[in-house]
């Protein structure tokens, strides 16, 4: 697995703007090295012009656990890359979503000595390369506006190309890669993977922009939050992105407080408008919930403590709803003991329920309570599943949040705040039931002692 690599901005002028310029939160030499961090490279040397001073890193950069050099054009650097070790280099002005790089450092040089990686490109109109290989040598030239693969600014190297002198070499990136390239086995790797933009104005940074937030939607995420809440979130992230403000505090601003107003209003049920704005404000709530982790997934300052906080805070929210559902039946129908023992009940069901999967969620390492679900397929063979296990399986999906905040806000806007209160005890104890059923087989037991 690749872990070094070279962040390079051309010695321009130009190019000097161009480093600080900001979008989703991060300036562009920001992103570049936050980009290969989360790809996996632990080792960066950051090229910059010499026209100009250094650029000014933010905290959370210069607080990254990797080994981080940044030289001006002209200097030679302290860093070196041990022999035997290939590496990447990338150009400043592309922006790429983490998986690009990830994908092609997973695949490797190979065989090969250099191998520059492209794709096809959506940006119309803009000045790209096209690399061709001519016997040992590979040349760059500009492509012409129908081409379709065309360099994507990201290149793996072999340490015999020396990537370290690039920063005291008298010639451009493209000149110093194409001699040094000559004489070994170079290619020019065709791919179909689009996550990559140029970024040379402020039109550009937000299509680069645009780009990264089309893929902020996890793959755990349910239909719902996919199809309908992505449609608010996003573009509430990409506003909420550029104010500066920390995921951590987007949860507690805008998720929590909207959550914990709506359960609230959940124990009024016999006014009308305090029921419908409830509604409204717990499907909001569930639209924000996707805001947070939007902004870190955009910023690249996603953390395991954030999962956590995200986590906690919901489950803060969870339990505010239930007690605001059963104030509100017992404000409907007050001293009638059936709501009290079902409350009760439903309660125990709930924290047991927690309690499961936050130990499941421990033992794992991660930080989501979703990923009970996925374990739920993943750990147990299919041969092994029984008629209730496969339907627990296949229902699980309004557990979610996405589902269940959707179904109350539809509930609550119809006025029907007692099947809504039957449907959310038939839940809590269903889901209590399916968990049980998950834990107690006997493969997953096992692998959760082994994780």
């Amino acid at each position: 697995m690749i872990s070094q690599g070279i962040l390079v901005f051309e010695n321009a002028a130009a190019m000097r703007d161009l480093m600080d310029l900001r979008f989703g939160g991060l300036s562009l030499v920001d992103r570049g090295i936050r980009t290969m961090v989360r790809s996996g490279i632990q080792r960066i040397l950051v090229v910059v012009p010499a026209v100009a001073a250094p650029p000014s890193l933010s905290r959370i950069t210069r607080k990254l656990n990797i080994s981080l050099e940044v030289v001006p054009w002209g200097t030679a650097p302290e860093m070196h890359f041990p022999a035997g070790e290939d590496f990447l280099l990338l150009l400043g002005d592309y922006v790429h979503h983490h998986s690009s790089l990830s994908e092609a450092m997973a695949d490797g040089l190979g065989t090969a000595d250099f191998a520059a990686l492209l794709s096809d490109s959506s940006q119309k109109g803009l000045p790209l390369l096209e690399a061709q290989v001519d016997g040992e040598a590979i040349r760059f030239r500009e492509a012409a506006q129908d081409r379709d693969q065309v360099s994507s600014g990201a290149f793996l190297c072999a340490a015999a190309l020396a990537p370290h002198e690039l920063a005291t070499a008298a010639t451009d990136v493209w000149t110093f890669l194409s001699v040094r390239s000559a004489g070994g086995r170079a290619e020019a790797r065709a791919g179909a993977n689009h996550l990559w933009r140029r970024v040379v104005d402020r039109r550009t940074a937000r299509d680069a922009k645009n780009m990264l937030f089309s893929q902020v939607t996890k793959k755990t995420s349910g239909f719902v939050s996919r199809h309908l809440n992505a449609r608010f979130s996003v573009p509430t992230s990409k506003l909420l992105v550029e104010t500066g403000i920390s995921p951590h505090m987007v949860t507690v601003l805008f998720v929590l407080t909207t959550g914990l107003t709506s359960a609230y209003l959940f124990s009024m049920p016999d006014d009308y408008l305090y029921l419908a704005a409830a509604g409204i404000l717990w499907q909001m709530a569930a639209v924000l919930d996707r805001c947070d982790g939007e902004v870190a997934r955009v910023k690249l300052c996603e953390s395991k403590f954030g999962a956590w906080f995200d986590t906690v805070t919901d489950n803060i929210a969870y339990l505010a709803m239930f007690a605001g559902l059963q104030a509100g039946m017992s404000r409907l129908h007050p001293g009638e003991s059936l709501y009290t023992y079902m409350g009760g009940s439903a309660l125990v069901a709930l924290v047991f329920s927690l309690t499961l999967l936050y130990r499941y969620a421990i033992k794992t390492g991660s930080g989501s309570l979703q990923h009970y679900q996925v374990g739920l397929k993943r750990h147990v063979p299919a041969s092994d599943k029984g008629a209730v296990y496969v339907f627990v399986e296949r229902h699980a999906y309004v557990v979610k949040r996405d589902f269940f905040a959707f179904a109350q806000f539809l509930l609550m806007i119809l006025n029907q705040f007692e099947l809504l209160y039957w449907l959310s005890m038939l839940t809590f104890h269903g889901m209590a039931f399916g968990i049980l059923l998950f834990w107690m087989h006997y493969p997953v037991k096992s692998a959760i002692r082994t994780s």
